[in-house]
């Protein structure tokens, strides 16, 4: 090892040894730079290389405290790590001047400390490390030897403290990105442990759900059963039950036609629960509330990922009615990528949901119903020939309420009696000339339409007795077909109707364009507005015979 020798000896291997001290820190510094003792590190080195009487490496604060961090060779005893000092000494000198301090005899260096403690320093060289032009540390060479220090070992610390510089901006840098990292995961662990928290809620919400699903379950079945109660004593209806019932205990395909609102939905739950198949379940969904997209994945389900919103997996409702019943209502609005589908559906058993690949085998009893004439739509190319002959094994056509006037009564009671909404008063009889309206009217609604009247008649009623004048105005003076207006087209001649019936449907044209103003009316027809009360009392069309009211 080479020992410290005085600057006016010149040593050639001296050179040597330091060119090899800065290649080999160089080498060691890039692996230091994550070190936590990067200082020991440094003063290991540099002293098996050249055993200074004393090296020290000290940290600066930015208030110019120097903090010693590593230190080798004598004064061991009183210089220990964490040892700090403030505008003492050599080392001040430099952290304010930003210069190497280089003097072969401290003895007579002003700047020179000996501090509290005896020391044999006679030569003192001090380096600052500088990055962007700070003080941020000070490395110290002290020699027992006068004259110690010549250019060449300025030039080498020098280059030391540049490549110090280097690596302490790394290690800093290093250090704020271990942090910031540390932060990170631990933010992340924060989320992870949110999320799964959250995910157990939602789990012990999907619990509670399924729960609540199944006592809902009960409910809506029961009530399905009792809806499945078909109101009707007339021939066209004891005729559509009586087939019904017949053809309930089988797998047949059965398809529904009829008009809206002439029940094909109860006649669709009545097949399902009159068949072996009534403890499972029963599944309904309208083919024209949805687009196709939409349709496709609610009838077959969807793999997660399948399109955008597709965030998990979901079982479709002919997977849900596996063993029970799929009843699909307007299946007429179907577009034709969906009918092939449907086609293969019904022709294999199988299904394939949204973005899979794998066949699903279901058995499933389908049931269909539409307002629309399905051969004409099939003569038009709107719906598979082969799709329609799959669905309508049987046919079933419900007649509509015109074609029903014996069972009108029936229904209209059953609708009072078991009101959806109810009413503030409860209606304990019904004027016979309402029935009598009510039969009289076509009820393009149907069912449907009869239900809505009572309901709205049951909401707005003032007293409990239902009368003509509570029946909307429409049901109660429908147009004849005649023309909207007085001199319109007089229709079809009916030699067989009397002078009174001429005149009745005359007066309910008039009122029927004048939109039930009855003062309008009785100028029209050159009468007073007494007469026309009469006249409206004596045809069974109000209940007062004189009493005038401002229209």
């Amino acid at each position: 090892m080479l020992q410290e020798t005085s600057a006016q000896t010149k040593n050639p291997l001296k050179s040597f040894a330091q060119f090899r001290l800065l290649t080999e820190l160089s080498l060691k510094l890039q692996s230091l730079f994550n070190s936590e003792n990067i200082h020991s590190e440094i003063v290991t080195v540099v002293q098996n290389k050249f055993h200074y009487h004393s090296f020290s490496i000290w940290s600066v604060s930015a208030d110019g405290t120097a903090t010693l961090r590593a230190h080798s060779g004598a004064y061991n005893k009183y210089l220990r790590p964490g040892f700090t000092m403030k505008n003492e000494g050599i080392v001040a000198t430099v952290i304010k001047t930003k210069k190497t301090y280089v003097c072969n005899d401290v003895s007579k260096d002003p700047h020179f400390t000996s501090l509290s403690f005896p020391v044999e320093t006679k030569s003192q060289m001090t380096i600052p490390v500088l990055v962007d032009g700070v003080v941020i540390a000070a490395l110290t060479v002290e020699s027992h030897i006068p004259g110690a220090f010549d250019d060449d070992d300025r030039m080498t610390f020098e280059s030391l403290g540049a490549q110090l510089s280097v690596s302490f901006t790394n290690q800093n840098l290093y250090g704020e990105i271990k942090s910031f990292n540390k932060k990170l995961q631990q933010t992340v662990e924060e989320r992870t442990q949110e999320l799964r928290n959250a995910q157990d809620r939602i789990l012990d919400q999907q619990r509670l759900l399924q729960k609540e699903n199944r006592a809902l379950k009960n409910i809506v079945n029961h009530e399905i059963r009792n809806e499945g109660f078909i109101i009707g004593e007339g021939s066209a209806i004891k005729s559509v039950i009586n087939m019904v019932d017949k053809i309930a205990p089988t797998n047949a395909t059965v398809l529904i036609q009829g008009e809206s609102g002439t029940g094909k939905e109860l006649i669709a739950r009545r097949l399902h629960f009159k068949s072996e198949r009534q403890q499972k379940p029963y599944v309904t969904i309208n083919c024209g509330a949805l687009q196709e997209t939409l349709l496709e994945s609610e009838l077959f389900g969807h793999e997660k990922g399948s399109f955008t919103g597709a965030v998990t997996q979901k079982m479709g409702l002919a997977e849900t009615a596996d063993g029970g019943t799929l009843f699909l209502d307007e299946i007429g609005e179907l577009s034709l990528a969906i009918q092939a589908k449907l086609l293969r559906f019904l022709q294999e058993g199988e299904i394939c949901r949204l973005g899979g690949k794998k066949a699903i085998q279901v058995d499933v009893r389908i049931i269909s119903a539409t307002n629309r004439d399905l051969e004409k739509e099939v003569k038009e190319g709107r719906f598979r020939e082969d799709l329609f002959y799959r669905l309508n094994t049987i046919t079933l056509r419900m007649p509509p309420l015109r074609k029903r006037k014996e069972d009108i009564r029936a229904l209209a009671d059953h609708f009072l009696r078991n009101s959806k909404f109810g009413g503030p008063i409860q209606i304990k009889r019904v004027d016979p000339k309402v029935h009598e309206v009510f039969v009289n009217y076509e009820w393009p609604g149907n069912i449907r339409e009869l239900q809505n009247t009572i309901e709205r008649i049951k909401i707005l009623a003032e007293r409990n007795e239902i009368t003509l004048e509570d029946v909307p105005f429409n049901i109660r003076m429908p147009k004849t077909g005649a023309g909207d207006s007085p001199g319109g087209g007089a229709g079809e001649f009916n030699a067989n109707l009397s002078l009174d019936e001429l005149e009745r449907q005359h007066i309910l044209r008039i009122l029927s364009f004048h939109q039930g103003n009855k003062t309008k009316t009785a100028m029209s027809l050159g009468v007073t507005i007494k007469t026309l009360y009469n006249k409206l009392h004596r045809y069974g069309l109000i209940k007062e015979p004189g009493g005038i009211r401002p229209q």
